[in-house]
């Protein structure tokens, strides 16, 4: 079964790349350029993704952070990884707990790098 992958990130080539690469690799992507773009989906119920990759700063500083609390909340199921120029500085807004749903994988990211943590967090073999 494909996997669907929302991917937020308001960086044309970054998004462009990253589509790309899981494309190749089976995934589903639907691209997002705000956490309120994604958030209105999934609102809707309909294609809910299995893993989610934010960028923390979108529409603000923050919005990526914001936007993972209510994903989380809400939709507990759904795995994220946060793809971000800011790195492990950002560890500090999660708890130890969340260590277990949550990766964080620092821009620009190596192809490989970045579907052996999707695999991982999947829980599926990469085709």
């Amino acid at each position: 079964m494909t996997k669907r992958i929302a991917h937020v990130d308001d960086d044309a080539d970054i998004r462009d790349a990253v589509g790309r690469i899981l494309r190749k690799h089976g995934y589903q992507v639907d691209h997002y350029l705000t956490m309120k773009d994604l958030i209105n989906t999934l609102e809707q119920g309909v294609n809910l993704p299995d893993l989610a990759i934010l960028d923390v700063m979108v529409e603000s500083m923050d919005a990526g952070l914001t936007a993972y609390a209510e994903i989380h909340k809400r939709y507990p199921q759904i795995q994220t990884i946060f793809l971000t120029s800011l790195g492990d500085m950002i560890r500090p807004y999660f708890d130890k707990e969340s260590y277990e749903w949550v990766s964080i994988m620092e821009k620009p990211v190596e192809p490989e790098s970045l579907l052996d943590v999707i695999q991982d967090r999947l829980g599926q073999t990469v085709k």
